[in-house]
């Protein structure tokens, strides 16, 4: 059986950039030992400039031509794109933020296998840029994202801005929309967090509203952590397109 050998390699020395460059610059004279840098020789004297040739003279202008048949008809065009989506549902936006600060507690053993649902009592939102036939995308009562207003088939992104705090380090944050009908997710993660410390974060999830218990449920925001943890909900921003 033929045995392997391992080879060693000769060791290269790092050394500096100028040091390289000022290595490549000096040439050694073989004969006397001596190093020396080439120095360039005198420039040669200009010559002198040739004489300029003379322009020609201008042709005779040519005759104009016949007008070419007159074209074929062109196609119609076609009508211009709408600009609501493919399901047929108009673009708009609200905003809710939070008027207070209840926290909750994150950890492992905390909510279900870990999630813990979120919420914002909201005395501050903005829906003056609603899709029109939506009265609400957050119930405040129900604690739930509202999609009732929407087509079947929308595609919505839901931004959270929500301020974490870690008592450990190397705490693993989870944030997931969820919905409890048909257990349909929408999750990520968020980071693993070095240091125990407090983090104003924004995480935005892009939902597709499918069937009809997504449409008529509602949506719940929920977070997780592997370690102990709290977390305040600040605002949700809600994007239809």
């Amino acid at each position: 059986m033929a045995s392997s050998k391992s080879m060693d390699f000769p060791s290269v020395k790092k050394s500096s950039y100028a040091a390289q460059v000022e290595q490549n610059q000096t040439i050694p004279n073989e004969t006397s030992g001596l190093s020396f840098l080439p120095v360039p020789g005198p420039v040669g004297p200009q010559g002198s400039s040739g004489k300029n040739g003379s322009t020609g003279l201008q042709g005779p202008k040519g005759e104009d031509g016949k007008p070419g048949p007159k074209g074929n008809t062109g196609q119609s065009g076609k009508d211009g794109l709408s600009s609501t989506s493919s399901s047929g549902q108009q673009a708009g936006w609200a905003s809710y933020v939070n008027s207070s600060k209840k926290s909750f507690k994150l950890g492992a053993t905390q909510g279900d296998d870990g999630w813990v649902s979120i919420f914002i009592t909201s005395d501050q939102k903005n829906e003056e840029f609603i899709p029109e036939g939506c009265t609400s995308l957050w119930n405040a009562n129900s604690r739930l994202l509202n999609f009732k207003g929407l087509k079947i088939g929308s595609q919505v992104f839901i931004t959270y801005n929500f301020e974490i705090t870690t008592y450990n380090t190397n705490t693993e944050v989870w944030f997931r929309t969820f919905f409890p009908s048909n257990g349909q997710e929408f999750s990520q993660i968020v980071g693993s967090f070095k240091y125990q410390n407090s983090y104003d974060l924004f995480v935005t999830q892009q939902v597709f509203i499918e069937n009809q218990a997504m449409w008529g449920n509602g949506a719940i925001p929920q977070i997780r952590t592997d370690y102990d943890s709290s977390v305040i909900l600040n605002s949700i921003y809600v994007s239809v397109v």
